[in-house]
């Protein structure tokens, strides 16, 4: 396996990690359990720290200002399989836009959009946007990547 799979798959484990504990860290604070909250962001936090420190001194990548996108990129072939995944992942992005555009003004329109009801939707929607592209670049780098 090359170094570039194992720091996307490194990685994907990782953020979602820190993700999961990012939106929980929302939900709770929304939901006055203050304590676990605090539990839960230093922990997402701490991950995240680890998994820059991890890829940086067991991959021997810059992590910390980077010039490059593609840092993890170690050559041509790993660029190209980026390239492909990146491309595929804005169409995503533009999805995920439009699906919150339509969401709010579905809302909006039923007049049903309280300051609960759009935390709700506005974390889910976070928590979309954070999960189905990581899952997407895991499985596309996959895909793409057959060594």
């Amino acid at each position: 396996m090359s170094d570039s799979k194992k720091i996307v798959r490194f990685t994907f484990w990782m953020n979602k990690i820190w993700q999961i504990g990012f939106v929980l860290f929302s939900i709770l604070m929304i939901n006055n359990m203050h304590q676990i909250a605090m539990v839960t962001i230093l922990v997402s936090i701490l991950a995240s720290l680890f998994e820059m420190v991890y890829v940086s001194r067991k991959y021997h990548v810059q992590v910390f200002n980077q010039k490059d996108e593609l840092y993890f990129a170690k050559d041509e072939r790993d660029r190209d399989i980026a390239l492909k995944v990146h491309s595929a992942l804005i169409n995503t992005f533009l999805l995920l836009v439009i699906a919150l555009w339509i969401l709010l003004s579905i809302l909006w329109g039923m007049n049903s959009l309280s300051m609960a009801v759009l935390f709700y939707v506005l974390n889910g929607w976070i928590a979309c946007a954070f999960i189905i592209p990581d899952i997407q670049y895991y499985v596309l780098w996959h895909k793409y990547d057959q060594q």
